[in-house]
């Protein structure tokens, strides 16, 4: 989990603080499979009529999008769920990246994934 929650939230100080509330916010969507924003903020303890209980919430979520987290607007509502597929566009684009940056060559290197 140290691994995923790296590649989120990067390895600042600050970030790292969010560590233990993230891991548990994945563990709890992972097991409801599909979590509304207000049950997922009651479960964290964080009130989001508040500017600071709804920084904070954001501060939490929003580095998940795109990388493993998936919102879905059902009227009014939000809900989250957790997404394999993004997580490995994620990773795919990274290595293309990576492979861009730190190939010499690129087009005469055959990557083993495509």
């Amino acid at each position: 989990m140290e691994e995923l929650l790296y590649l989120i939230y990067g390895n600042h100080p600050k970030s790292k603080k969010l560590y233990a509330e993230a891991e548990k916010l994945i563990n709890f969507i992972r097991e409801k499979n599909d979590v509304g924003r207000e049950e997922l903020a009651t479960f964290l303890a964080i009130d989001l009529n508040s500017p600071r209980g709804k920084k904070h919430f954001y501060n939490l979520v929003s580095p998940m999008f795109g990388k493993v987290l998936v919102s879905e607007h059902r009227g009014k509502a939000v809900f989250y769920h957790l997404s394999y597929d993004m997580f490995r566009v994620y990773l795919d684009t990274m290595r293309r990246k990576a492979k861009y940056y730190l190939l010499k060559n690129v087009d005469a290197e055959k990557d083993d994934g495509e």
